[in-house]
This record gives C-alpha cells, sequence and structure tokens, in this order.
C-alpha cells in the first residue's frame, strides 16, 4: 500500500492508500481486514485506519463483517453497469447544463488541459493523466453550477480506478478522441451534442471496468 502524500492528514492518507489497494485488487475480496492488521500495514496507529474504514464503508469499497472486521464489497456485472448508467445520466445532464455556461478563458482551460494530457500520454505518465483528466472532468461539470449534482457525481467516481482508462491498449489515445468530440461540442456550444458525447464516453468506460472486473475474478478464481 502506497502512502503518497506527506501534507495529507492521516486518516486521508490511509483512506488514499486503502482505497488505491483495494481498485488494484492488491486487497482481495475475501480477505478480512482489521484496524489492527491495517494499522501495522501502513505504519499508524489504529485511530487513523479505524476512520479511514467507517470513510470506505460510507463509499461502498468495504463493508462489515462480523467480529470486527471488514472486507471488500464484490460488485457484480451489473452493480457496474447501474453505476455507470447512473455516471451516464447525471454528467451527460451536468454537462448540459454546463456548455452555456461555460466563459471564453474556461474553454482555453479545457484546450490547455487536453494537450497537457496528450503530452502526459506520451510519456505514460499515469498519474498526471488521472489529475489533469479528473480536473478537466470538474471544470466542466463546476461550471453547472449544481453542488449537489457534482458531489454525486464524484462520489460515483470513488468506486473504480480511473487509470484503466489509460494502461489498456490505445486506452489513452480513444479516450482523448472522445474528449476532442466532446470539446469541439462545446466549441460550438451545442449543449445536446456535448450530454451526448459525454454518456459515449462513460458507456466506452464502463465496457472498460466491467472487463476489468471481471479479470480480476477470473485471477482470483484461480
Amino acid at each position: 500500500m502506497r502512502l503518497s502524500n506527506e501534507h495529507m492528514t492521516k486518516t486521508a492518507l490511509a483512506v488514499e492508500a486503502l482505497r488505491d489497494a483495494i481498485l488494484r485488487g492488491e486487497i482481495t475480496q475475501d480477505e478480512p481486514l482489521t484496524v489492527t492488521h491495517l494499522a501495522v500495514q501502513l505504519g499508524m496507529s489504529p485511530t487513523p485506519v479505524r476512520e479511514a474504514i467507517r470513510t470506505l464503508q460510507a463509499e461502498g469499497l468495504l463493508r462489515l463483517e462480523p467480529h470486527h472486521s471488514a472486507s471488500v464489497t464484490q460488485y457484480s456485472v451489473k452493480d457496474i453497469h447501474d453505476i455507470f448508467q447512473l455516471r451516464a445520466d447525471l454528467e451527460s445532464q451536468a454537462t448540459r447544463l454546463a456548455v452555456p455556461r461555460l466563459n471564453d478563458s474556461q474553454i482555453a482551460r479545457l484546450d490547455d488541459m487536453q494537450r497537457a494530457m496528450r503530452e502526459a500520454a506520451q510519456r505514460s505518465d499515469i498519474e498526471q493523466l488521472n489529475r489533469l483528466n479528473a480536473d478537466w472532468h470538474l471544470l466542466i461539470y463546476g461550471a453547472a453550477e449544481n453542488r449537489v449534482l457534482l458531489e454525486v457525481v464524484q462520489h460515483l467516481w470513488k468506486k473504480f480506478m480511473f487509470e484503466i482508462n489509460w494502461i489498456q491498449s490505445d486506452g489513452a489515445e480513444r479516450s482523448l478522441e472522445q474528449h476532442d468530440r466532446l470539446l469541439a461540442a462545446i466549441h460550438a456550444r451545442d449543449a445536446d451534442a456535448a450530454a451526448l458525447a459525454i454518456r459515449a464516453h462513460i458507456q466506452r468506460a464502463e465496457g472498460v471496468a466491467i472487463e476489468y472486473s471481471e479479470s480480476r475474478m477470473q485471477r482470483g478464481a484461480r
């Protein structure tokens, strides 16, 4: 498990490390997780680890087990479809609301970030790609000026690892091509076309997530 940012609180570090390990499959779905065991692994006191487990339970990544332990939530293919269907509905709505509100400076920033993502993809800089991609989408959705909608979208994001979009063969290029189509609709101030573009983008991500989940289940069955 990785602890990445020394400026974060210990609880936030524990949440990030555990979430990353869960989404990467480093913690198996049948592995009982106790505060004591995780605290030793993370080199922390039990208090921030206990708070991290509560946070991840609230996000749906962990579930309570008997005898004060937790385990990783197992998502079926239908669960994944349902999550991404909800994302498609909400993020297309946010995009439709955002397009007429985005100003020229914000659109120029989206163009700059898209170029930076292509450069990061050429360097295979997955961490930078993830950060830029999240900021790019948040800039669009934030322009919708609907705080509750944005919070729900971000909650759903936490259930899957974004980097699986980049590590598959030609995955980065395909995602960035879809970004290009969305950007073209934004430049044209075509809210309906932009909403359709983001829906297609998320539907493609659903297929990637299902394929990744199935491959993990197959590895676990061996």
